[in-house]
């Protein structure tokens, strides 16, 4: 049966490579707004899933609800979301009016937050969310994932 660290790792690469594709559209404004749609929606549902249910079974089973890892990552996701809206903002402005530069600025900051941030989720807390679980609230949690309603993270770009 696939653990966490497998799925919620694959899920970084994957949105990994649509940042990567998006970084290289600069010269194509539709692909741009695409690319970044694509991203901030999945990075959204990422968190969503992190928040709203790998974090409280965690927090549940080893009793660090407002300290430990999980309140590290919450405080970094507020920063991760505060990078997406600026890009978005970049973005809605437009590359004709000198956008460009903008968003590759806040681009390679939110670079610099995920790849940090990411790296101790895979090497730290997504292992010990895995020693936590039992099979059947690995289960859940999967099915939960499954059944979250879009509404809960498609929020972007109009």
């Amino acid at each position: 049966m696939e653990k966490i660290l497998e799925f919620m790792g694959k899920d970084h690469d994957r949105l990994d490579s649509i940042f990567e594709k998006f970084r290289h559209s600069a010269n194509d404004p539709d692909e741009l707004r695409q690319r970044f749609h694509d991203f901030k929606i999945g990075l959204q549902r990422h968190i969503v899933w992190e928040e709203d249910i790998l974090f409280p079974v965690f927090e549940n089973n080893t009793g660090m609800r407002d300290s430990g890892p999980t309140a590290v990552m919450r405080m970094e996701h507020r920063k991760i979301k505060e990078f997406l809206e600026k890009i978005h903002q970049s973005i809605a402005r437009g590359i004709a009016q000198g956008a460009a530069a903008e968003i590759d600025r806040q681009a390679g900051g939110l670079i610099e937050v995920l790849s940090d941030h990411n790296n101790k989720e895979e090497e730290i807390l997504y292992p010990w969310i895995d020693e936590t679980l039992s099979e059947k609230e690995l289960d859940e949690i999967f099915a939960k994932m499954k059944e979250l309603p879009a509404d809960k993270f498609n929020k972007c770009c109009g």
